[in-house]
């Protein structure tokens, strides 16, 4: 795996790269960068060329001056431009996932197939329960910071809710890049949420579509699961086990696993 730069009219995106063939681009979560694929590229590379940005205002990719999805989304477009990618295979988790929906919805021609979490497949009333869940319990990257460092404590339990069947030193390497994302201007939770909330994306998409969801994942049901194929015909579901939200750090292999059979089908 090679890390590069490319340059942008905008600023620098860092993206890590491996592999050869056709090109699979994989969209990490907030407040994590592209780290969140490491160890899944091993598992992908042996059939695709592999690229996993940092989204703008993540990890080593440059801060804009706003935050939008249409920025999130046209600055990937644009890093896809420049490495001279026409189309791709395309998959994200969370709201890595909603970034990769809203590119497939706005620019279709450029999308193969698509991969999702099922994140994507959550209620309006979900959403705006959530929402107003961190109106009132700020988010991790957000607890306010005290002399005894009691704000790093309650940020790692809130981590074991996202793998609660991890081990520690899986959970450790996912909180630490969460927690270096307190030096970044930018959270997306809410704008990604009000995305989601505005349409509903997943009837828009025209390609092949996977939605994984991960069976400790906040989101999880098997209902949810369910409405994927009812939604969209072009949809299937996929249930990894014994993950999280965090499943591509918790159970890269079978993360991998999964996208090979889809994506190669």
């Amino acid at each position: 795996m090679q890390k590069c730069y490319m340059n942008l009219p905008e600023g620098q995106i860092h993206y890590r790269i491996a592999g050869s063939g056709k090109p699979l681009l994989l969209l990490h979560q907030s407040p994590m960068n592209g780290v969140e694929w490491d160890d899944v590229m091993p598992f992908l590379s042996q059939n695709f060329m592999v690229i996993a940005p940092d989204m703008i205002g993540h990890g080593q990719s440059y801060e804009p001056e706003t935050m939008s999805m249409e920025a999130i989304t046209e600055a990937t477009v644009c890093l896809m431009d420049a490495l001279k990618l026409d189309k791709v295979y395309l998959a994200g988790n969370h709201s890595g996932g909603a970034v990769a929906c809203s590119i497939a919805t706005k620019h279709p021609e450029r999308v193969v197939k698509l991969a999702m979490s099922c994140e994507m497949l959550i209620t309006k009333a979900q959403i705006e329960q959530f929402l107003n869940a961190i109106k009132d319990k700020p988010l991790s990257r957000d607890i306010p910071m005290d002399t005894e460092g009691q704000f790093i404590a309650e940020a790692w339990l809130r981590y074991a809710a996202l793998a609660p069947t991890s081990p520690l030193e899986v959970r450790y390497k996912p909180f630490i890049h969460g927690q270096m994302a307190r030096l970044r201007k930018f959270d997306i939770h809410e704008i990604i949420m009000h995305w989601m909330a505005s349409e509903q994306w997943l009837e828009k998409v025209t390609c092949p579509t996977l939605v994984f969801g991960a069976e400790n994942d906040l989101f999880f049901s098997e209902e949810l699961m369910r409405s994927g194929p009812i939604r969209n015909d072009n949809c299937q579901t996929a249930v990894v086990k014994q993950g999280g939200a965090l499943c591509t750090f918790e159970q890269p292999e079978q993360v991998g696993r999964l996208l090979n059979s889809f994506f190669n089908a």
